[in-house]
């Protein structure tokens, strides 16, 4: 980790949580992530499992968390497993942190070595007793197992303040990395310069690099809504999209912008682009708590159905043509308005539930013209509260005046 430390109490108050939504008695077993071979002694770069780092705080591979809400035996408890390093792990790998450190990190009393995993399995949880996991090696060894995800996902869904300042800190860095792209980008500038700008600023402001794979979609590759090849040149007339965003202690930002290669919009990607941010606006006013997400998709489309028929994208008779289940706005804006974001770009999500003060979703309100080969899209990280909706990216810039003034700024 580049960044500091998030406190251990974020992580102890997230195991008391999850403890009140267990069954007494019960156990629950959660694996860390691993480290996964490359080639010969290259491995990739390693991410924690987020459930993990939900409940505890550390960084390491190879490690077992067992976990029970029974406070009659406070020893036992929690317990991690770690593997125990050797002078060659050592040599390559660095300094484990010994358990003191694990413990000011985690809030976790007892840290035990990995070996001793199988002997404390046989001996405290027999066949009676119930097991939460996700993992399979676990559920073959036990006979009464139930999954642990659909309990860390309804904690999840609702961030702690630690939490929302870690996504507060991603969002920072994103937008500095916003502003280096509006004095770079030009014509004659190949999409993974820009994406090397926008890693340029990640790393360099202490981000662990991106929270997903970034796309720097020129022209027409703006109609493909994944694009990630990022590897066309930026020509004068055309629109750029970039969907990008920061992980900072494994906390994301997730960010798109649509700006003018030129550094000038066309009459016309002016009106489409206000068009965009108008939708933008409304939609945000909608993420309150009570909105059902499926609803919120619905009226994003009602509010897009109007605004193309302004556009000129169809009229009123072709709409009649189409059905309810797959209406004609859809043609142009094919994706999701939202979706819940955290530890991951895509956090898990219950949409049968409605909004709750604590969430943070996303707004992304998008329109596609194969056409005219463009896409434009903008999208801000939404906090919910009781008292509105708030942009936790309000302050990077979205007006097309204020894009235009910062990227002719640099000439």
């Amino acid at each position: 980790m580049k960044s500091q430390a998030i406190p251990a109490a974020l992580f102890m108050r997230n195991r008391f949580r999850l403890a009140a939504l267990m069954s007494p008695g019960a156990v629950a077993l959660i694996k860390s992530g691993e480290r996964k071979l490359r080639n010969g002694d290259q491995f990739y770069p390693f991410r924690q499992n987020s459930d993990f780092f939900y409940l505890t705080g550390i960084d390491l591979g190879e490690c077992v968390f067992a976990f029970t809400p029974d406070h009659s035996t406070p020893n036992l408890r929690e317990i991690l497993f770690i593997k125990r390093p050797t002078l060659k792990s050592e040599l390559w790998m660095g300094h484990t942190p010994d358990p003191e450190k694990i413990q000011a990190l985690s809030g976790i009393v007892k840290v035990l070595w990995l070996e001793e995993l199988d002997a404390f399995l046989r001996l405290l949880i027999s066949d009676e007793k119930l097991v939460y996991t996700d993992h399979k090696a676990f559920a073959d060894q036990f006979a009464r197992i139930s999954p642990l995800a659909p309990l860390l996902q309804s904690l999840r869904m609702i961030k702690q303040p630690e939490e929302i300042g870690e996504i507060r800190k991603a969002v920072a860095i994103t937008r500095s990395a916003f502003q280096r792209v509006l004095m770079k980008a030009g014509p004659g500038l190949y999409e993974y310069q820009v994406e090397a700008e926008i890693i340029a600023e990640f790393i360099g402001s202490g981000a662990e690099g991106h929270a997903f794979e970034p796309i720097v979609a020129c022209g027409k590759n703006a109609l493909t809504l994944h694009y990630v090849e990022n590897n066309c040149s930026c020509e004068e007339g055309e629109l750029l999209l970039i969907d990008f965003g920061a992980e900072l202690n494994h906390y994301a930002a997730d960010c798109s912008r649509t700006i003018p290669v030129s550094g000038r919009f066309t009459r016309r990607q002016r009106l489409l682009y206000d068009a965009v941010l108008r939708i933008f606006r409304k939609a945000r006013d909608l993420m309150v708590p009570g909105t059902l997400m499926t609803d919120f998709h619905q009226a994003v489309g009602e509010m897009w159905e109007e605004e193309h028929i302004a556009l000129g994208l169809y009229s009123r008779e072709d709409v009649n043509l189409y059905t309810v289940d797959e209406p004609l706005w859809k043609n142009f804006f094919m994706h999701g308005i939202s979706h819940s974001m955290g530890l991951n770009v895509h956090d898990p999500f219950d949409r049968s539930l409605p909004f709750e003060a604590g969430m943070v979703l996303s707004c992304e309100p998008g329109i596609y013209i194969s056409d005219e080969k463009l896409g434009i899209r903008l999208e801000n990280d939404i906090l919910i509260t009781d008292k509105g909706p708030v942009d936790l990216m309000e302050d990077i810039p979205i007006e097309a005046e204020e894009i235009e003034e910062l990227m002719n700024r640099k000439s």
